[in-house]
């Protein structure tokens, strides 16, 4: 069966039509602090010849700032929309009524775990089938690891480095992947080069959507792109793409949770946020982000307030303090700093409240939160008394590096932090770098300051600490230089913890030791994501961390 598949795949490549272009970025993003990549290496492709053929009554309609670059998971780390709908992952993440989370099982029904965290078996579902036909088998899931290390411009190979070889294969001194191994059709074994507690929800990230190992190879460099050419065993098909204009997706009636009440969805690209609102005002759009009409946030909240959805972004925004330059090497200047800063002030002036101030690395709703954290209150007056310890009765000046990018509610964000500082004589002095600056400077260590948002690829609290304190050089790339070899030797081995109590229990002293005694950065605040819904939309929910890519599965229309 997949033998015939790949000749067709290959007749259908050839009689494509060409597209004159792929730009743009898509609706939302996973990866935080907005650095996101698209796709690389590949020239502009082919859109379905069905396209207007789509009777597209009654879809659901939502739209997109901008139009996607690749539906190529493999290749991109902000373009999900399509990727969450189409794939399926090995596990999920799912949420409690408690706002709890925890992997649950995907296309992997099961699974065992080495009692030294070393091993893992999968065992599939046996029901499963590719939007082609194909049987879902232990070689897909195979193919799927070795491509995501391989292929041209790859991206998201983070989530499955731990497997042993991962590395040997990334860098070309390997061409097999030495932790994967095919047991039977249905089961895989994967050894990681040691041992990794959050391995499973690593594998719920988009990135690791599952590929029809032939079908893709048969697509070649179209795949993501040509929509003919593009399957996998999601809920919905990739229909059409009609460049810079909109996407279908199609219900997928063999789909093994069973077929979506949905018969599809139509991604329109409107670049105009007071354009979206007219067409949701007027019907003609079923969802609307919020985050992308911020200035009429308030305006949605009163006029449509029984339409508004909610949902917690899992992620923190923070303000950091690059402790290799004077005077941050001074605890006591940081702690001066922590205490200035007005963080709920902040939340309310931006997003009208709408959020939580945190007080660690982990923020509500990833897993390992701590609600018992002692809370960095607002004291200018403790602060000023800081800074005569620590020899600035007079204050200092000091510079926030500002990326000439970034939003509008950023830059407010930076000057009111600007005007708090300076409440208790610091001198902060706002410098604009463009992107690239901004991004080198930081990455080589050299920026003073600046403020920036990670929000969770994966739900597990290493995706935090690990990412900012797990090393000399996670630390420096992003400016803050935490010196403490020692912290982030543990924070290190804290990975490979087995028993999720213990490991939770070292996490948060961890994150104690680092923010609370340490004060290495500003915790701000964590955001709630809004969306308006139309009247006729049932079953609508925000994303698990709060992303603008919405898993459409669970929608229903009347």
């Amino acid at each position: 069966m997949k033998k015939k598949l790949s000749l067709l795949l290959a007749a259908a490549m050839t009689a494509g039509l060409a597209l004159t272009g792929c730009g743009g970025s898509g609706n939302g993003g996973a990866a935080g602090s907005g650095e996101q990549t698209s796709a690389a290496g590949q020239e502009t492709t082919a859109q379905s010849s069905s396209a207007s053929a789509i009777d597209t009554t009654g879809f659901l309609a939502v739209a997109n700032v901008s139009d996607v670059q690749t539906a190529d998971v493999q290749r991109t780390s902000k373009d999900y929309q399509i990727p969450m709908n189409i794939y399926d992952r090995l596990v999920d993440i799912q949420v409690a009524e408690d706002g709890t989370s925890s992997v649950v099982p995907s296309l992997a029904e099961s699974w065992d775990v080495s009692e030294d965290g070393l091993v893992y078996t999968f065992h599939l579902r046996k029901d499963v089938k590719f939007h082609n036909g194909n049987d879902l088998t232990a070689e897909d899931v195979a193919y799927t690891f070795k491509r995501l290390l391989t292929v041209e411009g790859a991206t998201n190979t983070e989530f499955i480095d731990q497997i042993k070889g991962a590395a040997e294969l990334y860098d070309g001194t390997a061409t097999e992947l030495e932790g994967m191994e095919v047991v039977d059709d249905y089961t895989f074994k994967v050894t990681l080069k040691e041992a990794y507690a959050g391995f499973l929800a690593c594998l719920s990230a988009p990135g690791v959507s599952i590929y029809d190992s032939e079908a893709t190879e048969a697509a070649g460099d179209q795949f993501g792109l040509d929509p003919a050419v593009t399957v996998g065993t999601g809920p919905f098909k990739f229909a059409s793409w009609t460049l810079n204009d909109q996407i279908v997706l199609t219900a997928n009636e063999d789909y093994w949770r069973g077929a979506t009440e949905l018969p599809g969805i139509v991604i329109k690209v409107v670049p105009d946020t007071e354009t979206q609102t007219m067409m949701f005002e007027s019907g003609e759009l079923d969802l609307i982000d919020l985050d992308f009409v911020q200035d009429a946030v308030d305006h949605f909240m009163e006029a449509y307030p029984d339409q508004i959805v909610s949902g917690p972004r899992v992620g923190i925004t923070y303000f950091t303090m690059n402790q290799k330059l004077e005077p941050f090497n001074d605890v006591k200047v940081r702690k001066a700093v922590q205490m200035s800063i007005d963080r709920q002030a902040i939340l309310d002036a931006l997003y009208g409240g709408r959020g939580d101030v945190e007080n660690g690395i982990f923020p509500h709703g990833l897993i390992g939160y701590n609600p018992d954290l002692p809370a960095i209150n607002y004291d200018p007056e403790a602060a000023k008394a800081l800074l005569t310890e620590a020899g600035y009765a007079d204050g200092f000046t000091m510079e926030i590096g500002a990326d000439a990018s970034a939003s509008d509610t950023t830059t407010m964000a930076l000057e009111i932090i600007k005007d708090q500082l300076q409440e208790v004589g610091i001198n902060a002095e706002i410098k604009n770098y463009d992107e690239s600056t901004w991004l080198d400077t930081r990455k080589a260590g050299d920026m003073g300051s600046f403020m920036s948002t990670w929000t969770a690829d994966y739900n597990d609290p290493d995706n935090f600490i690990y990412t900012f304190f797990g090393g000399e050089d996670k630390t420096k790339m992003r400016s803050i230089n935490y010196p403490d070899t020692e912290v982030m030797a543990r924070v290190q081995a804290a990975r490979a913890i087995v028993d999720v109590d213990e490991r939770l229990a070292e996490y948060k002293a961890l994150e104690e030791k680092i923010i609370q005694e340490d004060a290495a950065w500003v915790p701000m605040y964590s955001r709630q994501h809004l969306f308006a819904v139309s009247k006729r939309t049932q079953g609508f929910q925000v994303s698990w961390n709060g992303l603008s890519d919405v898993n459409f599965y669970p929608i229903s229309v009347k």
